[in-house]
């Protein structure tokens, strides 16, 4: 309990600041490169609250000055500060429409570039697509947790469409990510923290440019098959 309280201590100490300077630099430019640096300082400080260690696996294969759609399992809340944390892209996320209204961090990202999306409201979230192209044109990466929703249980939830069409219009290669151990440190339910090791594993970039749509089953298949074979011969230790 000692360890959940202290993680609350620290997750309001650092996000107050952080989200506060990431306003100040949006002000200028909701694109500037300073944002990401801030996001990752915030996202480090958080694991190291929790005391979870990350590991990243693959990030090799990563080019740097390539653009991506990120796809990854789900299991906490702590998923979002170890993909910021170990992978090295300008990275945004699309996020629940109700984050935004969290005084101060809702502001912040809101700011940042991130993209709201109210997935019961199927106008407004044609409407986040959108804004997921425009941030995309902007040099940005998204993140897409396509269970949409965290899973209860280690194995994942059914994947939806949603990602793969943005993938198709956007032309992004597919980055698929396995995260491993979050559902340990903090599974849905939970009210303690657990400390412990969590590894981001990155899967082969699957291409789409000049795709149709089609494809998205195919693209969905082959993403999935990636993460459950990143994840599951670790699982069956």
């Amino acid at each position: 309990m000692l360890r959940t309280i202290w993680t609350v201590i620290v997750a309001i100490a650092v996000t107050i600041p952080c989200a506060t300077t990431v306003m100040i630099i949006a002000v200028l430019s909701s694109a500037s490169p300073l944002i990401d640096p801030v996001i990752r300082l915030w996202a480090r400080l958080i694991l190291w609250g929790a005391g979870i260690e990350i590991r990243a696996e693959g990030v090799e294969t990563i080019e740097r000055s390539k653009r991506y759609i990120l796809i990854a399992n789900h299991h906490s809340y702590f998923d979002i500060p170890c993909i910021f944390a170990a992978i090295p892209q300008p990275i945004r996320f699309m996020a629940k429409k109700s984050l935004f209204s969290i005084p101060i961090f809702g502001w912040a990202i809101g700011r940042a570039g991130f993209i709201p999306i109210d997935r019961k409201n199927r106008r407004t979230a044609v409407k986040s697509f959108d804004l997921a192209v425009e941030r995309i044109r902007k040099g940005n990466t998204i993140v897409i947790f396509p269970e949409e929703g965290r899973s209860r249980e280690v194995a994942m939830r059914p994947f939806q469409r949603g990602a793969f069409l943005l993938a198709i219009r956007s032309e992004l290669p597919i980055l698929p990510l396995a995260i491993d151990g979050t559902y340990e440190v903090l599974r849905v339910g939970a009210k303690r923290v657990t400390p412990g090791l969590v590894t981001i594993r990155v899967g082969t970039p699957i291409e789409t440019a000049g795709l149709k749509v089609r494809a998205k089953d195919t693209l969905l298949e082959q993403s999935r098959g990636q993460i459950e074979g990143m994840l599951t011969p670790q699982r069956q230790l």
